[in-house]
């Protein structure tokens, strides 16, 4: 009896001073158990204490216990204090002041405990080195959200970016939305502009307030604000200046080579390729649909086919055009007027008249000559007698 004391004895102070091993007799950390895997009636493996989670709930874990390891069995009926976490069975540690899983957790796990991310969740890279060229997430200290590359660092409040490389250089922008791959990705300090559509707005910098909808719509406009466009790359190779209004497909663009040309201010272009390669125009309004579109290949988003007669739709020629200014509205085409719609003339006092250029003017009614009906037989004389024409007989 007195042998086996001091057996236990010696086992315990080796647990004291050294290293201890299991099936070792060289433990080369604090604690090692070396298993026997090609023994099959020896199973290898560390059972920590099992407890139900309504058992572990039972108890108050000091910070000093920090580092235990328990297998809970079974979820606690209530997810409170220290197992608010312990929402599936498995391995949990305790951390200090909570329990929590080993397991790596799903977005649903997370959700439902109503936790947050101070970091972005992304979607490509490594676990050791994610990207953010598919990061999803919001900054907190701005509350602009992001699904694609914007600028962590930017300062300005509340942007949307949704799409690969849109508001990617963004700094003081604020109020600004980019929906679509590159859109607005140049923006950097133009506030509340909204770019919808792949490349809407590519290389915007400093313009604000525009609203740009259409793949490629207004990709080269830079400093041009308070502009609405809206159409598969209208307004494209164009510095736009301020206030435009484009609506159609092409609609204010421009041939697809460089340099750039410059737009000009305050015009409404509707139809498409309404106002194509028109330069440095104010104030103009342009309807027109171009129909000399050619050489299009539907299936591809390169080859969009060419206007061979842009002049078309150009301020000379387009169906109706005007100034905002000088006031002024011009047709280059006939005026047809459905008559069952018209009122009896007799109350009206002035007649619509023209010039050989086509401008039109007024004149008062009664200033014009009033001839008679002549008389359906006999041989008369047209004649003014006291200021009025009468048919005179002969």
């Amino acid at each position: 009896m007195n042998r086996i004391l001091y057996f236990l004895l010696c086992l315990i102070t080796l647990s004291l001073q050294g290293q201890v091993g299991i099936n070792t007799q060289n433990p080369e950390t604090t604690f090692e158990v070396v298993g026997k895997p090609d023994d099959l009636n020896h199973y290898d493996g560390i059972i920590p204490p099992r407890i139900t989670g309504d058992q572990l709930a039972a108890k108050f874990y000091s910070s000093t216990k920090k580092g235990a390891i328990v297998f809970v069995t079974s979820v606690p009926n209530n997810l409170a204090g220290q197992v608010i976490n312990v929402v599936v069975g498995g391995f949990y540690y305790f951390d200090g002041n909570l329990w929590k899983a080993f397991e790596d957790d799903t977005l649903e796990d997370v959700v439902g405990r109503g936790n947050y991310s101070p970091k972005y969740i992304s979607f490509i890279g490594s676990a050791a080195n994610p990207l953010r060229d598919g990061a999803l997430g919001m900054n907190e200290n701005t509350y602009s959200m992001y699904f694609g590359n914007m600028n962590p660092n930017h300062t300005g409040n509340y942007n949307i970016g949704f799409g690969y490389g849109s508001l990617e250089n963004i700094t003081t922008s604020t109020y600004s939305t980019a929906i679509g791959s590159f859109a607005g990705q140049k923006t950097t300090s133009g506030n509340a502009n909204s770019f919808f559509g792949d490349e809407a707005g590519t290389n915007n910098t400093v313009g604000h307030k525009n609203s740009l909808f259409g793949m490629a719509a207004a990709y080269h406009n830079k400093v041009g604000s308070f502009n609405s466009i809206f159409g598969y790359k209208a307004g494209q190779f164009r510095n736009l200046g301020n206030y435009n209004i484009l609506i159609g497909n092409s609609a204010g663009s421009s041939s697809g080579t460089e340099p750039v040309t410059n737009l000009g201010n305050n015009n409404v272009f509707i139809g498409t390729a309404a106002g194509f390669g028109e330069l440095n125009l104010n104030n103009k309004l342009i309807i027109h649909s171009n129909n000399s579109l050619r050489a299009i290949d539907y299936n591809s988003v390169t080859l969009d086919g060419v206007f061979i007669n842009p002049g078309l739709s150009s301020l000379s020629n387009a169906l109706v055009t005007g100034d905002f200014l000088e006031r002024w509205f011009k047709l280059n085409g006939k005026l047809i007027v459905n008559p069952s719609q018209l009122e009896s003339g007799n109350e009206y006092t002035k007649i619509i008249v023209s010039k050989t250029d086509g401008t039109f003017g007024w004149e008062e009614k009664n200033s014009l000559l009033s001839v008679p009906i002549p008389p359906n037989s006999g041989n008369y004389l047209l004649k003014s007698v006291s200021g009025v024409m009468q048919w005179i007989p002969e």
